[in-house]
């Protein structure tokens, strides 16, 4: 990393660690996987990280979430939701 990203990544850090806990919304796309990554490092069993199971989420997306989740050792549920029911 360059300087100025290693200095952002230190910020979000710190930022994060001033929670006591945390819930993230996961949908393992890039921005959420940082957030989420970040936040599991820095609270570790504190941290959370939710994927809505519903059937607007496509099933791959779903898999990769839970995937990376599990590759790196990070708290996450899946919430299956009917949406689509209403």
């Amino acid at each position: 990393m360059d300087a100025a990203t290693t200095d952002r990544y230190a910020a979000l850090k710190e930022l994060i660690g001033g929670f006591d806990s945390a819930l993230i919304a996961y949908s393992g796309g890039v921005d959420s996987s940082l957030v989420a990554y970040v936040t599991a490092e820095v609270l570790g069993e504190k941290a959370l990280a939710v994927t809505s199971g519903s059937p607007s989420l496509k099933r791959s997306d779903l898999a990769l979430s839970e995937t990376l989740a599990s590759k790196w050792g990070m708290p996450h549920r899946v919430i299956v939701t009917d949406e689509m029911d209403n």
